[in-house]
């Protein structure tokens, strides 16, 4: 058999004053339901005693009890929609990078260009405990992380040579830019500028 909350609707369940789930539901005496303080503030703010809903008029102002049919029904629905909504995998924002290995589709908090990969908080927690993978190259996530890679040593670009004003991993300074004057691309971050590797232009992110 169905349960309630499957064959009730929010609108079945709603206050026609607030708009909400009832909250101590009361019936007028011409059927109506509404949230016990919302029908008391109703009342006591009108000079005519009536119903919100079909206006009927009462000689005198009905003594309320909370309808403890509806109260139940109500507090299943709303049990009900917690639930639903704590198990729903909170979506990312269309700008975040996703965590590799994360299936809720979690965001990513560093890129490692050594693996060659995204990790969330989580998944990052080896490479801040384990001693290799402490040597790591981690840096803000980024979708393409090919773009950060040396396309000629395929080593990271953690570089930045000034004379060039271009990114370079440590083989380059080895070679082509031996006479140059390399820096972490940490210090050259701070000024955001653009770098550019084999034709390809990206935007310097921090490295941790």
């Amino acid at each position: 058999m169905s349960s309630s909350s499957s064959l009730l609707s929010e609108d079945q369940l709603q206050c026609s004053i607030c708009l909400d789930v009832f909250t101590d539901p009361v019936s007028t005496p011409c059927g109506h339901n509404f949230c016990m303080v919302c029908l008391k503030e109703c009342w006591d703010s009108s000079s005519h005693c009536q119903c919100p809903v079909c206006k009927t008029e009462f000689p005198t102002r009905p003594e309320l009890s909370v309808n403890t049919f509806i109260s139940g029904l109500a507090a299943q629905f709303k049990k009900s929609v917690q639930v639903k909504s704590s198990r729903a995998p909170e979506k990312p924002d269309k700008s975040q990078v996703l965590c590799d290995y994360c299936e809720n589709n979690c965001a990513a908090l560093k890129s490692c260009l050594i693996c060659m990969a995204s990790y969330c908080k989580t998944h990052l927690e080896p490479h801040q405990r384990v001693a290799l993978l402490k040597k790591h190259k981690l840096m803000d996530p980024v979708e393409n992380l090919e773009d950060y890679i040396c396309q000629k040593h395929e080593r990271p670009l953690e570089l930045f040579c000034r004379d060039d004003q271009t990114s370079v991993c440590q083989s380059c300074t080895e070679g082509d830019h031996k006479t140059h004057s390399p820096v972490p691309i940490e210090e050259e971050s701070g000024e955001r500028k653009v770098i550019s590797s084999g034709g390809l232009s990206t935007q310097i992110m921090f490295f941790s």
